[in-house]
């Protein structure tokens, strides 16, 4: 499964559709670094270590941004964290391109794109968004 995030050009005042922001190709040769704020949650993402496999980076480069003394420091329930990502631009199809962050997951069973958006990346993306780039997925 590859999933899309919603990200946007903080020069733009554009309003996002269900499938992300729109946006203009030359944003592929200047991708943007950000942040997205997460929120440790139980089970599965109490340490630094599976929010940074979730997000594809490090427990440092999570630990600096979050204010955590250090990398290895157990989370507690709810506790707010920055997770740097990456945002460019895909084209989709001839006539759409979004505003992306784009990240691997792999559908566990009794998964679904709704629940994966909603429940391990905490509405960060949208189930519509994931659909768009994995057309030929079924997520069972």
């Amino acid at each position: 499964l590859f999933l899309f995030f919603l990200c946007c050009d903080s020069q733009a005042v554009i309003e996002p559709t269900t499938s992300g922001y729109t946006c203009s190709l030359n944003q592929t040769t200047s991708p943007c670094q950000t942040y997205v704020y997460y929120r440790a949650v139980a089970p599965d993402f109490l340490d630094l270590a599976s929010v940074g496999d979730l997000f594809s980076v490090s427990r440092l480069m999570i630990s600096n941004p979050s204010n955590i003394s250090s990398p290895s420091s157990p989370l507690v329930p709810f506790q707010s964290l920055f997770v740097p990502i990456q945002c460019s631009c895909n084209r989709i199809n001839s006539s759409m391109s979004i505003s992306y962050a784009g990240l691997n997951y792999t559908i566990k069973a009794g998964n679904t794109f709704y629940l994966v958006s909603t429940n391990q990346f905490q509405n960060l993306t949208s189930y519509q968004s994931v659909e768009v780039v994995n057309p030929s997925l079924v997520p069972t």
